[in-house]
């Protein structure tokens, strides 16, 4: 089968489409036909070695953590699935899978086939939902929903989302916009794309301190900020821009520790019926479809060049059978 290979540390130019054997399903596990895969900025962090303390890969890796396929295979011990039935879903490397701890694994999206763990990360896919729009809405689903959930945010509530343009933003900030006032932060470019997906207002944070103008909106400070793109000592500093009793969520990795921020995590905690909310809202229209860039499989080193390369709005998707994929 053709894959997106990567066989050693480093830069989307030392990625290549080669040949590999199809993997066979474990215990547990469905061998899907790919339909279509979205990137992720994760895919980038592990390989280029960034978090390589936290989540070492073995090589050849093949990226990818959401797909949308037909299952062709069935491992020993599956169970609610058949051959046949279209699916879409989240799976992990395994040194991912077991570093955070969750039972979700595949061994990459990015190829003609793959397999991926049965259980509540996939689901089967509803006909009205494409495949391309399938494979977008896992990873950025599971966090938009956690997000909502753990932020308990209440009616009149101001809440700053921080990289609300990126995939994550295209789930939070519709879900968020019906109870809750939100700014959004992005580039001029930006400023039609949050507002169709319901924010109140923008900053630009090329043009102005994002601190200092929403102080200067706000002087008393939001009520909440989600953080969906700085990292570091970045996001203690946006902490500023909170009311007293504020608090910041955040989904970025490495996250520091601080007592108003909490870290947040998709795919822990999940429930049975994730999935099936996360289609339903892109099927009810209460999401957009956050597809932006679509790219065949032989041009995958491309759209991670892209992805590494470019600010992101919404989701670059490969497009691996083009047959199946509508």
């Amino acid at each position: 089968m053709k894959a997106l290979v990567v066989r050693a540390y480093g830069a989307p130019d030392t990625f290549a489409i080669e040949d590999l054997p199809i993997p066979e399903p474990g215990p547990g596990q469905l061998q899907v036909r790919v339909a279509a895969a979205s990137l992720n900025p994760a895919d980038l962090l592990l390989t280029t070695g960034t978090i390589r303390e936290m989540v070492p890969l073995d090589f050849p890796f093949v990226p990818g953590f959401d797909v949308a396929g037909t299952v062709t295979g069935l491992g020993p011990g599956t169970e609610g699935f058949e051959v046949g039935d279209e699916v879409f879903g989240f799976g992990a490397p395994p040194s991912f899978a077991s570093g955070v701890g969750i039972p979700a694994v595949t061994s990459g999206a990015l190829a003609e086939y793959a397999v991926i763990q049965a259980g509540p990360y996939l689901a089967k896919r509803p006909p009205k939902l494409n495949a391309a729009t399938a494979a977008a809405l896992p990873s950025t689903g599971m966090t938009g929903l956690a997000v909502l959930e753990l932020g308990r945010f209440q009616p009149g509530e101001t809440v700053l989302v921080i990289g609300a343009p990126g995939g994550i933003g295209s789930v939070v900030v519709p879900l968020l916009a019906g109870q809750a006032e939100v700014i959004a932060t992005g580039t001029a470019d930006d400023r039609e794309y949050v507002r169709g997906m319901g924010a109140a207002g923008m900053i630009d944070y090329l043009e102005a301190d994002l601190v200092e103008e929403v102080l200067s909106r706000h002087p008393r400070g939001v009520d909440a900020v989600v953080n969906l793109a700085l990292t570091g000592e970045q996001v203690i500093t946006a902490t500023r821009a909170l009311r007293p009793g504020g608090r910041l969520l955040s989904t970025t990795p490495g996250t520091p520790s601080h007592p108003a921020v909490t870290t947040v995590m998709g795919t822990t905690n999940l429930k049975p019926d994730t999935m099936a909310t996360i289609a339903a809202h892109a099927l009810d229209g209460t999401l957009p479809d956050p597809v932006t860039w679509t790219y065949p499989l032989s041009d995958a080193v491309q759209a991670y060049r892209d992805l590494a390369g470019s600010h992101t709005r919404g989701k670059r998707v490969v497009i691996v059978d083009a047959e199946t994929a509508r």
